[in-house]
């Protein structure tokens, strides 16, 4: 948590230096209590907390730039770069990424500062009609292959489509924590096949969303492990943006299991709990583009 605060702190001091002519700045906060323990138990009374700040500064007509940290609950740490290239309906992102101190603790492992990655996506967009959206970043496998070290991966696809005053989406979503040990390989991973649903109302200033979701968690160390789990959540969700200005946001947003079962044979305990994800956030644009909006 304290490597997280001080990555944080860095980017938005140097965010605060640069001149934000054409710029938007995004940041959050939030918490959960979904993602298995590194012994492969849900624990529904220990929290994982998260953050996420990012800078978009507008380089050209149709170029943007774009910096960012992310501390996921699931994944770790991630810094990541990207040039992403616009057009009326297309976009196409691509850059480096890094893990941050996401080592093993194992005394045996070697440890590791930065793991490298990339991070590519691209979109279209039919004003009015269909969104469609693909992105992923990925650790990259240095060439020590030195255990201890950590790979990370995000990606998701989705469809969006617009009726009145709504933009539903479909989607699928996933992040996955990978350890390279030589005690213990272990994969932690949470899948989300959603629909996701917005409604507004031209003119004003909020947002509704309605999200339903089943989600997959999976804590894996090997074919033949006993300790392997696999757990199915039943999940609602819903979130709340308030714009009064083009150039000002905040949201909150947060989601629940309503039922929890094991996908194995195995018993897995405190499935009869609360588990629930929470994030809030802020997002603040600068000339240009807070003129487009």
């Amino acid at each position: 948590m304290k490597h997280t605060i001080l990555a944080t702190g860095a980017l938005l001091f140097a965010v605060a230096l640069v001149p934000l002519g054409a710029a938007e700045i995004s940041a959050s906060v939030g918490m959960s209590n979904f993602p298995f323990s590194d012994s492969g138990e849900i624990q529904p009374m220990t929290m994982h907390y998260g953050t996420a700040v990012s800078f978009r500064d507008q380089l050209m007509s149709n170029l943007d730039g774009i910096v960012g940290f992310e501390c996921s609950p699931v994944n770790g740490n991630l810094i990541s770069a990207r040039a992403s290239w616009t057009t009326s309906i297309l976009e196409i992102s691509a850059g480096p990424s890094f893990g941050v101190l996401n080592s093993s603790s194992g005394k045996k492992d070697v440890p590791t500062l930065f793991q490298p990655g990339l991070g590519i996506g691209f979109g279209v967009t039919i004003p009015g009609i269909v969104t469609v959206n693909a992105d992923t970043d990925f650790a990259l496998p240095p060439a020590s292959g030195a255990a201890g070290q950590v790979y990370l991966q995000k990606s998701k696809l989705a469809v969006g489509f617009f009726l009145p005053n709504t933009i539903c989406t479909i989607g699928i979503s996933q992040e996955s924590n990978s350890r390279n040990s030589l005690l213990e390989p272990r994969i932690k991973s949470i899948t989300d096949y959603g629909l996701y649903t917005e409604a507004y109302r031209k003119g004003a200033p909020w947002r509704i969303g309605i999200d339903f979701i089943y989600r997959v968690s999976d804590y894996y160390l090997g074919e033949e492990a006993d300790a392997n789990r696999k757990v199915g959540n039943l999940v609602l969700g819903g979130s709340l943006t308030w714009s009064p200005k083009n150039d000002f946001g905040v949201f909150v947003s947060g989601d629940g299991s309503l039922y929890s079962f094991s996908l194995t044979s195995d018993k897995v305990d405190n499935l009869d709990k609360l588990l629930f994800d929470l994030k809030a956030g802020v997002k603040i644009t600068t000339g240009k583009i807070a003129a487009a909006k």
